[in-house]
């Protein structure tokens, strides 16, 4: 049997972070971030304790990747080709792939918003997170600026707050909440 390679470490080194990420996100989303130690993320994952530490410097470092991960998908979803003419059909596709991704991880979601109650962990990620959606409020900005909105900002952040409501309600009633009807009344909003 040869050595492993540089490329096959790095394979397997992507595979174990990987494995901590979703089952730590499993593990918060189902008993919340400060009731989740390192040592139920590593058991549950299948590795040492230790071995978690060569990946994460801690339980904080773990959370910020995962959010800002899952953050990141969400903003990057929206794909707009000129800025200077945001086109209504650009923000009508963002839309409807943010509610699949919705629908596709609500365990991400749920993490997502019981952090939301909880300023202490908050607080914490706020210069990340206000990075990211600081760049998607710019955009619905332009966007409203363009159609020539009397309060582009409050209307921006009214659409953000939407989907903050949307998610919530999603999370807590998966089952009954009409999230396709009430993502079509959203796009009729823009």
């Amino acid at each position: 049997m040869s050595p492993r390679t540089e490329k096959q470490f790095e394979e397997i080194r992507n595979e174990k972070v990987e494995l901590i990420k979703s089952t730590a996100l499993k593990l918060f989303s189902e008993n919340g971030y400060e009731s989740t130690s390192i040592s139920k993320i590593a058991t549950s994952a299948g590795i040492s304790k230790g071995l978690m530490y060569n990946y994460f410097s801690g339980k904080e470092e773990l959370l910020k990747e995962i959010l800002i991960g899952g953050l990141t998908n969400f903003t990057q979803l929206l794909v707009v080709q000129n800025p200077k003419n945001i086109k209504k059909s650009e923000l009508e596709k963002f839309i409807t792939e943010n509610i699949n991704l919705l629908k596709q991880k609500p365990e991400f979601y749920k993490l997502y918003f019981s952090l939301a109650f909880q300023p202490i962990v908050f607080k914490s990620l706020e210069n990340e997170f206000m990075n990211i959606f600081g760049k998607l409020i710019s955009v619905l900005v332009e966007y409203y600026t363009q159609k020539a909105e009397k309060n582009p900002y409050v209307k921006a952040r009214f659409l953000f707050a939407v989907f903050d409501g949307i998610g919530i309600h999603y999370i807590s009633d998966t089952e009954n909440f009409p999230i396709d009807e009430v993502g079509s009344m959203i796009i009729k909003m823009l």
